[in-house]
Order: C-alpha cells, then sequence, then structure tokens
C-alpha cells in the first residue's frame, strides 16, 4: 500500500515559512540536490493545505504538481484549479481516501501547522521526512503548533549534504499506545 508521507524542510529554529508566508530563504539550496526528483518519482497524489495551493498558485509560474493528483483542503470552492487540482471540504481523511482512489503511489501530504498537524493527530502520516536548512529566521510560520497527542518516532536514517542541510527520516508507529499519549 501506498505510504503517506510528510516530506518538508525547516530552518534550523522550526519555521517552514517567514513571516509573510514566504520560502524565499530557501531559494539558495537546491532541492534537487537532496533527492526532491527520487522522491516526486515515487509520489502519486498531493495533499494540500488552501494557503499553500494559494501561495504556490500566486507565483505566476507554471503549475509544479502537472501529472499528479492534487487535492486541496479547503471548505470554500477555489476558481481556476490548473488541470488535475480539486478541492476537498470533508477533512483530511476524506482527501486521504480520494487520493488513494487514484494513485497507488505514494501520497505527500504539503502544507502548513493546520494541514501538517491534522494528518499527524488523524494517525494517518507513515513516513516524516524533515530537511533542516541552515538558517536562522528567528520568526514565522512553526512546523506545528500544538499537538493534542505527543507522538514518538523510530528513527530510520540521517543524511548530511556538503552545504549543511541535513535530512532527517522517521517512521510513524501504528497503533503504539505509548506513543500516542495525549499531552497534558
Amino acid at each position: 500500500m501506498a505510504r503517506i508521507r510528510l516530506y518538508v524542510a525547516t530552518s534550523l529554529d522550526g519555521f517552514i515559512a517567514d513571516g509573510d508566508g514566504s520560502v524565499d530563504w530557501m531559494a539558495p539550496y537546491d532541492a534537487r540536490l537532496y533527492g526532491y526528483d527520487k522522491f516526486l518519482s515515487e509520489v502519486g497524489a498531493v495533499i494540500m493545505g488552501r494557503r499553500t495551493f494559494e501561495m504556490i498558485n500566486a507565483t505566476g509560474e507554471d503549475w509544479p504538481y502537472r501529472g499528479f493528483s492534487v487535492l486541496v483542503l479547503s471548505s470554500d470552492p477555489l476558481s481556476g484549479l490548473p488541470r488535475g487540482v480539486v478541492t476537498v471540504g470533508r477533512g483530511m481523511l476524506a482527501a486521504l481516501q480520494q487520493a488513494r482512489e487514484t494513485t497507488a503511489k505514494d501520497i505527500w501530504i504539503m502544507g502548513g501547522a493546520a494541514t501538517l498537524q491534522s494528518a499527524l493527530e488523524e494517525g494517518l502520516v507513515d513516513l516524516v521526512e524533515l530537511f533542516l536548512v541552515p538558517v536562522l529566521l528567528g520568526s514565522g510560520l512553526t512546523l506545528l503548533n500544538d499537538l493534542r497527542r505527543r507522538q514518538s518516532l523510530l528513527f530510520d536514517g540521517i543524511e548530511a549534504f556538503p552545504d549543511g542541510v541535513v535530512k532527517l527520516r522517521y517512521i510513524v508507529p501504528k497503533g503504539d499506545k505509548a506513543s500516542a499519549s495525549p499531552r497534558r
């Protein structure tokens, strides 16, 4: 069965974007050097939050996820969607079920804290791939907000790159009550 993956980069101090939502600080780092093309070849569907979709779509550049099934979490309809993009207003689980109907390949959960957190809290994620970028932003949009429950992850590898980027890889255990205890 396809894996559900979080594949995300953060600044060293835990931010996925600056205060304006921009990721321009990542421009000097070429994702292809870190295996991005291989990752994309393993993915058949992308689930993203509405704000992430709007930011990507507003760049005026060609839609970067052509050929993928893209599901945007939004309770409001969106207009002018690129080919292959649909909105899902019934939440993360519904989006995941719909994504599984479109591909046998892995599914990438992409977005900000609310989207990533929803997937984690609902126990839907199989694999977390986190890239630490050697930049300190000081403030911005965090990787996660306040999780409702603590979750332990199983270390699955580390890879360091010459420019200081580090990739951490973790498996999310399923059905382990100790790994998903409520936060106090």
